[in-house]
């Protein structure tokens, strides 16, 4: 048992700390690129709406083939040749959609400019194709790594997450500082920096697999791939939808979309975790719930435990981060962290329900429950922020995710029946999220400072967790010291 403690904080030490490496040089680019003579909150707002079309044209590129590539990985994994058709396939499928999407934007940028109000935005072509390629290049970035992390080829993981991280950077400081104040260099910044290393791995790529375009194999690829593409696509909606609601304000959705962007950090080592596990469930679930149940329990209680220890220790480093290193009244967005960042306790519990489905093949079922999820979230963003600003939104987001979480949890169990501790992988988690709402709307109406009721909620989930998990992790101290 030790062993497989030990090889799993291993591999989620690798795999968490390389996800999260790019944002956590962004904890860099952010105060450099933001002040009084520099970057202020309506820039931010705009960078807001720029990192959502690059996220939508990110999922139209990829098509699913992150999730596609590492399901397949172990049907061709066997077969060198059949290895290198996926492995080429994939990657030029990528490029071909890239190439789609440069030439359309190309056409449509005058209409799509035409859709913002804001006359910053509405020059598309100056800056459209930069997010197109910023999009493709993210796309083969997170293909490649999955593919990676699958076949565990740790050096060539770090190395891609770590160069492609710090020459994004570099590119975004050079691009606001010497070339153009405004988000306009940061977002052309972006996608210089980050052709480097996906057109290094294209040609890695191609160099060691060939290049192929197989029918055959694209078409398996697609019936798997179809359901999780459409769901991407609402998970975006959930995810960046909130940020056009709230453009009529681009100050306020700077400050709002400023602890977002820390919060992304939270996602990215929650998705890091994700990886090291995911392997890892798919194998026991191809040898049998009954025979591994344990293991796949212990190693989803596990990555609760994480996900919810690392998002609440990160809530007072970053407001305290915030309030030292901003001038702007982007300062304002500290005190939004705690509740921002919780949100991602439910993403966390939604992946371990997500995973027995995913393995099984019922992708349509993605679809279908985040259409709803979306539906929701869309109307309640249009009804409550108008009104209320960012905190309608936080209202829809966590009314979208709180039912997601619990219709795939149902599923789940009705599909790939696991006989999990509740307690542990559903009902804690959501009064975690629960307390912190609760805090919340505590500090609106009595007026508690946020760095009060910040430490107030870390230490009560701690404590709660500590608790919670006394028996795993006395067990653990003993079987290190008994070695």
């Amino acid at each position: 048992m030790i062993n497989f403690y030990k090889d799993h904080f291993k591999l989620t030490t690798v795999y968490t700390f390389f996800a999260a490496f790019p944002a956590l040089l962004q904890l860099v680019v952010y105060p450099v690129i933001e002040g009084e003579k520099k970057l202020g909150a309506i820039d931010f707002g705009y960078l807001a709406i720029t990192e959502a079309i690059i996220s939508i044209i990110f999922i139209i590129c990829t098509f699913g083939m992150g999730s596609g590539i590492t399901r397949f990985f172990y049907d061709f994994k066997d077969s060198r040749e059949k290895y290198n058709k996926l492995v080429s396939t994939v990657i030029s499928g990528i490029i071909g959609r890239g190439m789609l999407l440069m030439g359309l934007v190309l056409i449509l940028a005058p209409f799509i400019g035409s859709l913002f109000t804001d006359p910053a935005l509405q020059d598309f072509s100056g800056y459209g194709p930069s997010l197109v390629i910023s999009g493709f290049n993210r796309s083969i970035l997170a293909t490649l790594l999955a593919l990676y992390r699958n076949e565990k080829r740790v050096r060539i993981f770090i190395f891609a997450s770590f160069f492609s991280a710090i020459l994004r950077s570099g590119f975004q400081l050079t691009g606001v500082l010497f070339y153009d104040l405004s988000f306009l260099g940061y977002v052309h910044g972006t996608a210089l920096g980050g052709s480097f290393i996906a057109t290094g791995l294209i040609i890695y790529s191609y160099y060691k697999c060939g290049f192929h375009y197989n029918k055959q194999i694209l078409k398996s690829l697609f019936s798997f791939t179809r359901p999780l593409f459409f769901s991407d696509l609402i998970l975006w909606g959930l995810l960046f939808a909130d940020r056009f609601f709230l453009l009529k304000n681009p100050g306020e959705l700077g400050i709002y979309d400023n602890a977002m962007k820390f919060a992304i950090g939270i996602q990215l080592i929650i998705q890091g975790l994700t990886n090291a596990i995911q392997p890892e469930i798919f194998r026991f679930l191809k040898e049998g719930v009954r025979v591994k149940a344990s293991e796949i329990k212990t190693l989803s209680n596990l990555f609760l435990a994480e996900s919810i220890s690392i998002t609440v220790l990160a809530i007072l480093p970053v407001m305290i981060f915030i309030t030292l290193f901003y001038e702007t009244e982007l300062n304002l967005s500290s005190g939004l962290v705690a509740i921002i960042f919780v949100r991602f306790i439910l993403t966390a519990q939604y992946q371990v329900f997500a995973m027995p489905l995913m393995y099984s093949g019922k992708t349509r079922i993605f679809f279908y429950i985040n259409s709803g999820v979306f539906t929701l979230n869309l109307g309640l963003n249009w009804l409550l922020t108008p009104a209320l600003g960012y905190y309608g939104s936080i209202i829809a987001f966590f009314s979208a995710y709180f039912l997601q979480v619990i219709l795939f949890s149902i599923l789940q169990q009705k599909i790939i029946p696991i006989d999990w501790n509740r307690t542990k992988i559903l009902y804690f988690p959501i009064a975690v999220v629960i307390t912190a709402i609760l805090m919340e709307i505590l500090k609106i109406i009595l007026e508690v400072d946020p760095f009060l009721s910040a430490v107030i909620y870390v230490f009560v989930v701690l404590s709660s967790l500590f608790f919670l998990y006394r028996k795993e992790l006395t067990g653990y101290i003993r079987l290190y010291y008994d070695r």
